[in-house]
């Protein structure tokens, strides 16, 4: 009698352990996807795309959210509140106006503004921008595809003026593509990704038409967000960058 009654207590014990741990295993929250807001110049829109999934790729259950536009613009919408985990500049100035939000910043990249022109236009020097003849735009002087067009106009002596000024780089290339104007100054990744569409004449003093991009963590941000700027700083994040045409980070 006595065998029997421990042989059935413990066979009730083993089960009432097996519910327990059935209940655990149901119970358990599961793990929450995390997300990167980041925030980065419109030139920079084809690589970070490519950049944002291969993140996701050898980060499961984290997703990766851009905001792209012109440098100035986006530094305005950080400093009014938006919630940008990451900023990915075009210029120093754009970055320096978020230091409040985002105290430390590295360069990761740089890039240089050249004249574009539609292969079929057949345009032979940097000068012919002085012709009446021909109609030309770039960017708006505060955004820094636009100042550093300004720098290398004024280092290349060009007199002509642009027939308007855009909000970026983006839209300037566009313009160009339509068939709008006969040039435009734009960065050399934008003819690159043009690929035979384009062609480019470079300015004299490429240092007055280079620009640095700084990348910065806010403040508020998830380690996600340092994840994600130190793939950028790696050989693959460079590696993607550099095909593209950016320069390095020196």
């Amino acid at each position: 009698m006595k065998t029997k009654l421990i042989a059935a207590l413990v066979s009730t014990l083993a089960l009432t352990g097996c519910g327990t741990s059935n209940n655990a295993g149901a119970s358990a929250a599961p793990t929450q996807a995390t997300t990167v807001t980041v925030y980065a110049a419109s030139s920079l829109t084809k690589t970070f795309t490519e950049l944002g999934k291969e993140f996701e790729a050898a980060n499961p259950g984290t997703k990766v959210v851009f905001s792209f536009g012109a440098s100035s613009t986006l530094a305005e919408q950080i400093t009014a509140g938006a919630p940008a985990d990451v900023f990915a500049s075009a210029s120093k100035k754009s970055m320096d106006a978020v230091a409040a939000e985002i105290p430390e910043s590295k360069v990761f990249a740089s890039n240089r503004v050249v004249v574009g022109y539609p292969v079929e236009k057949a345009l032979t020097a940097v000068t012919d921008l002085n012709s009446a003849t021909i109609k030309w735009i770039q960017c708006d002087h505060q955004v820094p595809c636009g100042a550093a067009a300004d720098a290398a106009l004024k280092a290349e002596g060009i007199a002509g003026v642009p027939i308007s000024l855009e909000p970026d780089v983006k839209s300037v290339a566009t313009k160009l593509k339509a068939g709008e104007v006969d040039a435009a100054i734009i960065y050399i990744t934008d003819v690159i990704a043009a690929g035979s569409e384009f062609a480019a004449l470079e300015f004299s003093d490429q240092a007055k038409a280079t620009t640095k991009y700084p990348i910065g963590v806010s403040i508020k941000a998830s380690s996600a967000a340092q994840r994600f700027v130190d793939f950028v700083l790696s050989p693959s994040g460079q590696k993607v960058l550099s095909a593209a045409g950016f320069g390095g980070a020196k």
